[in-house]
């Protein structure tokens, strides 16, 4: 490569900021897609190594706190000596009829998520043609890519489930035997384990991305992911590193302004307190409620929107060449001993 030519990409700009630059200005300014985000969101597949997932990893407890009863009726009416065989039967059969229903309900949201997720890559892809979108245009792609998304996503938590639970031995075994080493072997598991869980999550919709865009097979989409990461795997480092700062700096930005924001609700709280009126509590407690989740519903439907154009856009950029990691160029500034690779 020339000199001039290395020396105009050397001084380019990092493509981890062309990439969060143009995705977070189309998570602002296309909110029309923030319900296929939210839909998207519910799986927690997209990139999702942030601050989104212990508060769906609180609602799944929840699930299964839930579903625990339904499973104790079951159990309880199976176990009853004195109730009839007849009854009996009965009673476990509409506890198993709560479990299906439970279960059916769950499996409609799954595959309602998956749809978000295709027709949310669908309408990204085509904003970055300068194309637009209807929101039942993107969803219809969705359906009509229903069980590769399905599939992929499935594949994607096997993987991570399975590297949960090797991660999880050297716990037990620290909680078992309280040394130095165990905890150490922990540490050491646990930063592989999350390590892994980003390389999954990357390639994953890198391949989400093959099956939408390029009209790929699950198993072919995944093949092109796998390639895209480990050649560019540098600048995926890269741009993953600022994208999860960039979301949790705007969720920290989102709590600041609650905050703000329930001062004076708090303050009508107490006004109404001191002159002993219920009417005015509950205008303060309904406006607080409807701040908090309108609010909370918003920052996310944005930051997941903001995921995966994040990866929507890295995915096309590295697909046209010329991509140099800010890490290469900063070690050819101070060394000179980099040569630019080829893409």
């Amino acid at each position: 490569m020339k000199r001039s030519s290395l020396s105009s990409i050397l001084h380019h700009e990092p493509i981890y900021r062309e990439v969060l630059k143009h995705a977070f200005h189309t998570a602002w300014h296309d909110r029309q897609y923030w319900l296929l985000a939210i839909l998207a969101g519910i799986l927690v597949t997209g990139g999702s190594y942030d601050v989104l997932w212990r508060a769906v990893t609180t609602i799944t407890d929840e699930g299964r706190y839930l579903s625990l009863p339904i499973g104790e009726n079951v159990v309880a009416a199976l176990s009853r000596n004195g109730m009839s065989g007849f009854d009996g039967v009965i009673s476990a059969i509409g506890g198993v009829q709560m479990l299906l229903v439970l279960a059916g309900i769950m499996l409609a949201v799954g595959a309602l998520s998956c749809m978000g997720q295709g027709g949310l890559v669908y309408a990204l892809g085509a904003r970055r043609r300068k194309e637009d979108v209807r929101l039942l245009d993107a969803l219809r792609v969705g359906g009509r890519l229903l069980w590769p998304i399905i599939a992929l996503n499935t594949m994607a938590f096997a993987l991570i489930w399975v590297l949960r639970f090797l991660a999880a031995l050297p716990l037990y075994l620290a909680l078992e035997q309280t040394t130095a080493a165990t905890y150490l072997v922990f540490m050491i598991s646990f930063g592989v384990f999350v390590l892994l869980s980003l390389i999954v999550a990357v390639i994953q919709i890198f391949a989400l991305n093959g099956i939408v865009l390029q009209g790929a097979s699950a198993a072919d989409a995944i093949r092109r992911g796998y390639m895209t990461f480990k050649k560019h795997w540098v600048v995926v480092v890269e741009t993953a590193v600022l994208q999860v700062v960039l979301t949790v700096a705007i969720w920290f930005a989102v709590m600041v302004g609650f905050l703000i924001l329930m001062v004076p609700i708090f303050l009508l709280a107490l006004i109404a307190s001191a002159v002993q009126s219920s009417a005015i509590i509950g205008i303060a407690f309904v406006v607080g409620s409807l701040t908090l989740v309108i609010g909370l519903l918003g920052a996310a439907a944005f930051t997941i929107q903001l995921q995966y154009a994040t990866w929507t856009y890295l995915f096309r950029r590295l697909g046209e060449g010329g991509v140099v990691p800010k890490l290469h160029r900063l070690a050819h500034s101070m060394t000179g001993f980099f040569n630019t690779p080829r893409t």
